[in-house]
């Protein structure tokens, strides 16, 4: 079995220049958002932070598969190791191998592109449905036609890959490989199926940013004190500072995930205690919208 590096430099140096100006962007709205005052801009800023910061975690994690990628070859197979994915293509099923430079009226749909990265699904007319394994642009790639799928990588030295490949393919294979394809162990985790706990903390997370946009929105336009408690004629039986309004998100905040982590944890173990956990997060925040509403109302 021979290994066949790829060259990731300039997959590598660009992807962290994207997560490092990902990072910065997530600094440059989070300081704007702290000296700017509370308002429904803060929220949007906050939220554009995150989202920065999201961004930036899925590049790591891409950036992490593009340094653990490597092509094997074998007698009877190509297999293609890219992080936690692996693609085996059988030698045998292989009918047609062609540079991606004669490559037509391809669609590269769902791939993940940047200098030196290409990642992903698309297709073409010569060769149906296609995946691509690839740091280099398609000018540079190898594609592998299979009866039903075809492949495009991108090994350091394709010259003497094709080479390689021919010899194989002349000495032919010594059993049977069937194709398959490997990918990470927590795209089958059964919650992604179970359409009640994604309702229930999806719900519950659209609660709580709602919440916080709400809060911010009205926050400018707050007296200076706010009445949390009044009696049946009106009269203020309990005030407080109005900046003291965004307790309700930070509660929200806090049982978010004391009860979202706690009901993952039971999960696998007791599925009915996740439940309860998630049931009862979400009757906290329509509780917690209800008493802020009634605040603002009363304020």
């Amino acid at each position: 079995m021979t290994t066949w590096e790829l060259d990731i430099r300039r997959g590598w140096y660009v992807g962290l220049g994207l997560v490092a100006l990902l990072v910065l962007l997530a600094a440059g709205l989070a300081t704007l958002a702290v000296l700017n005052p509370v308002s429904i801009l803060t929220f949007f800023l906050g939220l554009g932070g995150l989202g920065a910061l999201a961004g930036a975690g899925v590049l790591i994690y891409w950036l992490w598969s593009l340094v653990h990628a490597f092509y094997t070859l074998d007698r009877n197979a190509l297999v293609i190791h890219w992080g936690e994915y692996e693609s085996q293509l059988s030698l045998a099923a292989v009918r047609s191998v062609f540079p991606g430079s004669e490559l037509e009226g391809g669609r590269l749909r769902g791939v993940v592109r940047w200098p030196g990265y290409c990642v992903g699904w698309g297709s073409a007319p010569a060769t149906g449905p296609l995946r691509f394994y690839a740091a280099a642009p398609l000018a540079q790639q190898i594609i592998l036609c299979a009866e039903d799928m075809a492949y495009a990588i991108s090994p350091a030295d394709p010259e003497g890959f094709l080479a390689a490949l021919q010899e194989r393919q002349q000495m032919g294979i010594t059993q049977e490989i069937a194709a398959q394809t490997q990918h990470p162990a927590f795209m089958d985790w059964e919650i992604w199926r179970d359409r009640l706990a994604l309702l229930l903390l999806g719900s519950s997370g659209l609660l709580w940013t709602l919440l916080a946009g709400l809060l911010c929105w009205h926050y400018p336009s707050l007296p200076p004190e706010i009445a949390l408690r009044t009696s049946h004629t009106g009269e203020v039986l309990l005030s407080t500072s109005s900046s003291r309004i965004f307790y309700f998100a930070f509660l929200s905040a806090l049982f978010a995930v004391l009860n979202g982590v706690g009901g993952l944890f039971f999960y696998h173990r007791e599925r009915m205690v996740s439940y309860f956990l998630w049931v009862g997060l979400w009757v906290l925040q329509v509780s917690l919208w209800i008493a802020v509403l009634m605040t603002l109302l009363g304020s």
